[in-house]
């Protein structure tokens, strides 16, 4: 692409510089060839992440560790949370743009990371026979790239660090809540 289109044209081009890189050599057909390809790839990698993620929260439902409404739907609990995952994908698209959104990702992905190796860590290391080692480096590389991708947001867009901030407390403060009511009620149920 670099020897196509000069920086100046790279930068105008924006999200289309690779199909722009095409139009030399293929013409206006490598454009829109270029264009569509990424299309298919888009919608196929939304797709597969639309289902990865719907069939995660039905598992993370039948185990109770977050709470399930049938809100009326017919069907089993694995086709409501494909509802769900789709209705909240489309809300995150109507209110942030994709940046946005992907910056909200980074952030609960690291968080998240950080989080299994430091439960790996703790709990199921010599069960499993992780290295302790690779656990720790793991934790802090992720710690020392949610660190600077923090201090670059706080840069060009703090208000996305404070909603990631505050999305993650809300998401940590309801799951203890709901999980404390659950396994409350199920150690209420055991002894009586």
């Amino acid at each position: 692409m670099g020897s196509s289109l000069s920086l100046d044209e790279i930068i105008t081009a924006k999200d289309y510089a690779l199909a722009e890189a095409a139009k030399p050599t293929l013409g206006s057909t490598g454009l829109y060839l270029t264009v569509l390809l990424a299309m298919l790839a888009t919608a196929s990698g939304l797709l597969a992440s639309v289902f990865a993620v719907s069939r995660m929260l039905a598992m993370l439902t039948d185990m109770k560790m977050i709470p399930h409404s049938h809100f009326g739907m017919s069907g089993p609990v694995r086709e409501h949370t494909l509802v769900y995952t789709v209705v909240l994908a489309t809300l995150l698209a109507i209110f942030f743009d994709l940046s946005r959104i992907a910056s909200l990702g980074v952030f609960f992905y690291l968080v998240m990371d950080i989080l299994i190796h430091w439960g790996v860590f703790r709990n199921l290391r010599s069960l499993i026979g992780a290295k302790q080692p690779i656990l720790l480096t793991a934790i802090v590389l992720d710690a020392v790239v949610l660190s600077v991708f923090t201090l670059l947001k706080l840069q060009s867009d703090p208000a996305i660090v404070a909603l990631a901030v505050i999305a993650i407390a809300s998401v940590f403060a309801f799951e203890r809540y709901y999980l404390s009511c659950w396994f409350g009620e199920a150690t209420s149920h055991s002894k009586s």
